[in-house]
């Protein structure tokens, strides 16, 4: 009896590392925000909630593309937010037919309300749009 209590214990301890690894290893997963930092070295601050709108980035290596919303309580992220670039450009003036075609698939409309600014490299793009409280990511990755 002390045997199986014993062997059934290891086996959930076993269970829960591998069904739940960030939970036992989180130095292993970054979060969304080291993430965006890692790959565009950009540093955001920490949202107050976190929203996958859509992600088609299924493959090992990331490749796809990614709306992620977050949102933030305190006026000083805001301001932060906004510190990342002299480059944002107002819903009204932005056009968005200047953006390369992948960017412009991937964002279906321009709220005239907000604020955009976006970044490439070679063949990555990330997208923002701030509104309010609310700053939504539109990102592609090759």
């Amino acid at each position: 009896m002390i045997f199986t209590t014993i062997i059934v214990g290891v086996l959930l301890i076993l269970g829960s590392i591998i069904m739940l690894p960030e939970r036992w290893a989180p130095s292993l997963y970054p979060t969304y925000i080291e993430t965006i930092e890692a790959n565009w070295n950009l540093s955001l601050p920490i949202p107050d909630s976190e929203k996958d709108i859509y992600s088609s980035r299924v493959d090992f290596h990331g490749d796809g593309e990614a709306i992620t919303e977050l949102l933030y309580d305190k006026p000083m992220d805001i301001q932060k937010i906004k510190d990342l670039s002299n480059n944002w450009v107002s819903g009204e003036e932005f056009n968005i037919t200047e953006l390369p075609t992948g960017v412009q698939e991937l964002i279906r409309e321009i709220d005239k309300s907000s604020s955009y600014f976006y970044l490439q490299d070679s063949y990555n793009f990330i997208f923002f749009e701030l509104n309010g409280n609310k700053l939504t990511i539109y990102e592609s990755y090759i």
